[in-house]
């Protein structure tokens, strides 16, 4: 059980949940979470002019696109990849701003009693786990903002050459952009719009996976708090004998243990409650996102095979847009593989107290832990598919067998 132990030296202190607040921080920059604030007028004013600019009107001129377009299908799915990204990180900041009363109702979870009661005591592991979120959304944003800095690298190149022809996503605009300053203006509102929206995109990724992190974490203490009663029940007694009768003491002593279980059968159903909100409130978003990535995963790829001559900066672009697209499924499903197996721990931990010595309200008790624990945590996206590694490769699978198709059909 003492896992932790051997990261405590390699961890630097960290306050609890940092990061789920580093992406709110980031969802007050993009205008999607006011907080506690004076002037909510002005900053919802803020919040819908950013939307609009950067993210609604970079939408149409992308569906424009591909109306125009019809028929062509290399252009389509050349230009549907990002236009797809894009409309499902739109949903996902209609669902921060629709249901930020039940966020909210997370995030005061979070920082409810029962959830860190145990922080002092357990630090090494609470650090453990908010470092895994912080690494996690590292990880994920470096792959986007590597793949915005190759797209831009070709804007950039286009500008010293002066051959305003490329763009840096496929979109219509209802005026020439091919000529100079249209082409300088149009360029620096995608390069914008692309970069804030990347940022943005995987901010409200990690801080959905964050909350299933938080969960883990707390399951792991839960194990710890489980399986570590009758050690602190021990050295209570100890200490006592001095003082009170044996038997006074004992009668004490296992009181207290009775009590600190009831807590953790509190702890328990407060975790599955938890867990159970983070389904209801982002599992159909969850369920869009991983569609969606299956097939963009698939046309990139496409895309990709589809190039007549390699431009560098496109090509780099495109593979690290696939890696990202792919990080994104991964996020998930690992997440939600971790949050069954870190459930399941608990029925273990049951066993690890010395049980067999104590009354019979505790071993009723430890029953009740240990059957519920029979039944794991499982994250269920949209009422069809788990959150597992197993779906994860499935949907590498069907990513792979629609690329097949596509590419079997135009050879064809």
């Amino acid at each position: 059980m003492d896992e932790f132990a051997g990261k405590q030296t390699k961890l630097k202190k960290i306050k609890p949940n940092k990061h789920l607040k580093n992406c709110m921080l980031l969802f007050y920059y993009a205008g999607i979470w006011p907080g506690q604030m004076k002037y909510k007028r002005l900053y919802y004013l803020y919040g819908i002019s950013s939307f609009v600019i950067l993210l609604a009107f970079t939408l149409v001129t992308e569906f424009a696109y591909l109306c125009v377009h019809w028929g062509d299908y290399a252009e389509i799915m050349s230009g549907a990849t990002i236009f797809m990204t894009n409309y499902s990180y739109c949903l996902k900041v209609i669902v921060i701003v629709l249901r930020r009363k039940r966020i909210k109702d997370l995030i005061n979870i979070t920082e409810g009693k029962l959830f860190i009661r145990n922080n002092d005591k357990y630090e090494r592991i609470v650090t453990y786990y908010t470092w895994q979120g912080i690494f996690h959304h590292i990880t994920y944003q470096s792959f986007g903002i590597i793949a915005v800095i190759f797209w831009s690298c070709t804007a950039v190149v286009n500008l010293m050459k002066r051959t305003y022809q490329l763009l840096l996503i496929k979109a219509w605009y209802p005026y020439n952009v091919t000529i100079s300053p249209a082409y300088e203006f149009t360029i620096l509102h995608q390069v914008v719009g692309v970069t804030v929206n990347c940022i943005n995109n995987v901010a409200i990724d990690t801080f959905i996976t964050g909350f299933i992190i938080t969960a883990c974490c707390q399951l792991t203490l839960l194990s710890y708090n489980i399986s570590s009663i009758h050690y602190e029940a021990e050295k209570e007694f100890v200490a006592r004998t001095d003082d009170i009768s044996a038997d006074k003491s004992t009668s004490k002593t296992y009181n207290q243990l009775y009590e600190d279980l009831k807590i953790c059968i509190e702890h328990s159903r407060l975790i599955s409650d938890f867990a159970r909100k983070i389904q209801d409130t982002f599992g159909t978003v969850i369920f869009f996102q991983l569609l969606v990535n299956c097939i963009t995963v698939c046309l990139l790829a496409y895309n990709i095979s589809q190039l007549k001559y390699y431009v560098l900066s496109d090509l780099f672009g495109m593979f690290m847009h696939m890696c990202c697209m792919t990080y994104q499924i991964f996020i998930y499903c690992w997440h939600g593989n971790e949050l069954y197996l870190h459930s399941m721990n608990i029925c273990f931990a049951a066993y690890m107290n010395n049980w067999w010595h104590n009354t019979k309200d505790f071993k009723r008790a430890l029953l009740v832990v240990m059957s519920k624990a029979q039944r794991p945590i499982i994250l269920t996206v949209g009422n069809i598919m788990e959150l597992s590694l197993e779906n994860f490769v499935l949907i590498l699978r069907t990513s792979y067998s629609i690329f097949t198709v596509l590419k079997t059909s135009t050879n064809a």
